[in-house]
């Protein structure tokens, strides 16, 4: 999901400060079997209008010289597609009917998506799909406010349920495995990141310690990490270093980014439009704006996807080259590796 405003993430992250002062009190206790993730049904799916009868044979202008495909949920119809780049043929992956909201890893065909609004306990129901497999139920659960994060590979999902307990699946298994606290983000050799106050640790060892309170972690494929700090400000760390630091402006106070894979540089949603905001390290400047409500980073991070009510943008970074529009509108989109 983009756009979710970072307030509302801390306050997930302020749940997992707690829930590991908890385990701490309870450490030499014996503690009772841990119970199985929130699940829900899908009696809570949003009826929504029948999918375009084009869904899974549909093409579009190839975009040359990228790789892999983009999934999205389409403007309206809320269906789940998925498009081949080089090609720009639809894959025969669809889910007729969700919510609108989509999370997706950069690899493999599992998705999670959402089934109905948020409820009075700030959970938001989702179910996991494979759509290479007709879209297979991989098991429906809750997380609070729809704060989903998968694993690199796409091999794992973790996300803080009602319990205010965090819980990590290995997709193809029947249980999760209950977490001591709410996780932040998977690194990328496949552990769960927590943040502490100011803290990143990983495995009960502290990684770095921020300038304030970490409210957002994105791991880099190139090692670095990206975190937002109070909501104010982003800092990029690698090997252990805070190498460039972005005070945000004030209208971008509490939102969620979509970092570039090297975390030089961000996109974060400003009314109907995407601001792309350099972190210090990416050479693109400030102030650049695009139209669109949501958007992905393609994986060698020379071009961004934007969806928007009526169409899709691919747009190149550099500013060089020409911009490919898809006439279909995306709510959320996600760029994936081939």
């Amino acid at each position: 999901m983009k756009g979710r405003d970072l307030l509302i993430l801390g306050a997930v992250l302020l749940v997992a400060g707690f829930a590991v002062a908890d385990a701490l009190r309870t450490e030499s206790s014996s503690a009772p079997r841990p119970p199985e993730p929130e699940r829900t049904t899908t009696r809570s799916v949003i009826t929504e209008p029948e999918p375009p009868a084009d869904l899974g044979r549909a093409s579009f202008p190839e975009v040359l010289g990228a790789g892999g495909s983009v999934v999205f949920t389409q403007t309206g119809s809320c269906a789940v597609r998925e498009v081949d780049l080089p090609t720009g043929l639809e894959l025969p992956n669809q889910i007729s009917r969700t919510s609108c909201n989509l999370w997706a890893p950069p690899v493999t065909y599992r998705v999670a998506v959402g089934l109905g609004e948020a409820r009075e306990d700030d959970t938001v129901p989702f179910r996991l799909v494979d759509l290479q497999r007709s879209g297979r139920n991989l098991g429906s659960y809750q997380a609070l406010f729809g704060f989903i994060i998968f694993s690199d590979d796409g091999q794992r999902v973790a996300w803080c349920g009602r319990s205010r307990a965090g819980f990590d699946l290995e997709l193809g298994e029947n249980t999760a495995r209950r977490l001591r606290a709410c996780p932040v983000a998977y690194t990328s050799d496949r552990e769960i990141a927590f943040a502490e106050a100011d803290r990143l640790v990983v495995d009960e060892r502290v990684v770095l310690r921020a300038s304030g309170a970490i409210t957002f972690v994105h791991y880099g494929q190139d090692g670095s990490i990206g975190l937002v700090v109070e909501g104010t400000r982003v800092e990029r760390w690698q090997n252990g270093r805070r190498q460039q630091t972005l005070e945000l402006p004030e209208r971008f106070y509490g939102r969620t980014p979509v970092f570039s894979p090297d975390n030089c540089a961000f996109m974060v949603r400003a009314g109907e439009n995407m601001s792309v905001l350099d972190v210090g390290c990416s050479g693109l400047g400030q102030g650049t704006t695009l139209p669109g409500t949501s958007g992905s980073w393609s994986p060698d991070g020379r071009w961004v996807a934007l969806g928007g009510p009526q169409e899709i943008l691919f747009v190149p970074v550099s500013g060089r080259g020409d911009t490919i529009r898809w006439p279909v509108g995306a709510v959320d989109i996600v760029w994936r590796r081939s």
